[in-house]
């Protein structure tokens, strides 16, 4: 026998649980009966038994999931990739407690969002006996019913004073209990492939190959080989040290900070072949000793600037290039301080 719905409106929240008294009375499952309202009312003003709160199994799913994720996280990943820091172990108590406070806050948080969904019957997947006057402050009560059973229930709301009531086929309001189990079932699977995909990335049971470790990857290091030439016409960013063969800059004037900075610049690129005071006869080279090197206190007398620059800056004979380790300013520091030394050399020469 077919079923219908019915829908009666009333203005009275004492006379919706009298209403709901005689429907039960006349055999109709308390399940088949709900009451529509804008305002929350607690299920004892109708008379009716409080729905079940799964708010606390929720919640408390929540606090286990995180906990577990915490301690994924904070004890068992350490043992796939053991790193040491500080001389602590390897799960430090510490940064492990506030993992284990701040995943446990997060899925209680969550589970109990999740509680409050389930509990409100969200969403609701199948269409509703409804009428818009309940939105603006009337209570409305449907039950679903055989037709035997129907009459007798219209009888109930007319006898309550009700201000409507709709019969519809229930067949046009159909369970929605299917359709909400697939969904919850589609986004339960799909939860725990989000949640599952990182640990099976993570523990190598599913790999793919990409660089991930930095032992792996292609580098060079600092000052390592190859190395590669700049293009023919290159220049760099602080401009061009020669041009045609010349230097690309002026002199700088030989103040004494300049004079200053030259001899700490020369203490540590040349006194180890030249001497600390440029007087050193012959130049030493690894385990080799030239005696055929003079002393440039001498030499650079002999000099103009730009040739002493153009010989620190390009080499000659055994002396390296000193270009990569000078800029033009402190190669002209050095020819500043290298000055200073002649002039020593030379007042020495006059008064003996």
């Amino acid at each position: 026998m077919a079923d219908l719905m019915l829908l009666g409106l009333f203005d009275n929240v004492e006379i919706v649980a009298d209403v709901v008294d005689d429907v039960r009375a006349l055999g109709v499952d308390d399940r088949q009966v709900e009451v529509l309202s804008n305002v929350p009312y607690p299920a004892k003003f109708f008379g009716r038994k409080a729905a079940r709160l799964w708010f606390l199994p929720f919640a408390v799913g929540g606090a286990l999931l995180g906990a577990l994720t915490a301690f994924f996280i904070s004890k068992i990943t350490p043992q796939l990739y053991p790193v040491y820091v500080g001389g602590q172990a390897l799960t430090p108590v510490p940064p492990a407690a506030i993992m284990y406070f701040e995943f446990v806050s997060l899925f209680t948080m969550l589970g109990s969002f999740l509680g409050f969904i389930v509990q409100n019957r969200f969403p609701v997947m199948s269409p509703r006996i409804y009428d818009e006057r309940i939105t603006d402050g009337y209570i409305g009560v449907t039950v679903r019913a055989s037709l035997d059973v129907a009459e007798k229930i219209v009888e109930v709301f007319e006898k309550h004073g009700s201000h409507v009531v709709k019969r519809e086929d229930a067949a046009n309001f159909p369970s929605g209990n299917r359709r909400t189990f697939l969904l919850w079932g589609v986004a339960g699977v799909a939860g725990l492939v989000m949640a599952a995909a990182p640990l099976l990335l993570t523990y190598d049971v599913i790999r793919i190959p990409w660089i991930d470790k930095m032992a792996h990857t292609v580098s060079v290091g600092y000052q390592e080989g190859p190395r590669r030439a700049a293009p023919a016409a290159a220049i760099p960013l602080q401009g061009p040290v020669l041009i045609n063969g010349q230097p690309a800059s002026e002199p700088l004037p030989a103040t004494e900070n300049s004079i200053r900075r030259g001899e700490m610049l020369y203490a540590t690129n040349c006194a180890i072949c030249h001497g600390y005071g440029a007087e050193k006869e012959g130049a030493t080279v690894g385990n080799a000793y030239f005696q055929e090197a003079p002393a440039l206190e001498t030499v650079v007398a002999e000099l103009s600037d730009s040739e002493i620059f153009l010989t620190i800056t390009n080499g000659k004979n055994r002396m390296p290039s000193l270009a990569e380790n000078l800029t033009p300013g402190e190669t002209w520091d050095i020819v500043n301080y290298l000055r200073t030394l002649s002039a020593d050399a030379t007042s020495n020469a006059d008064a003996s």
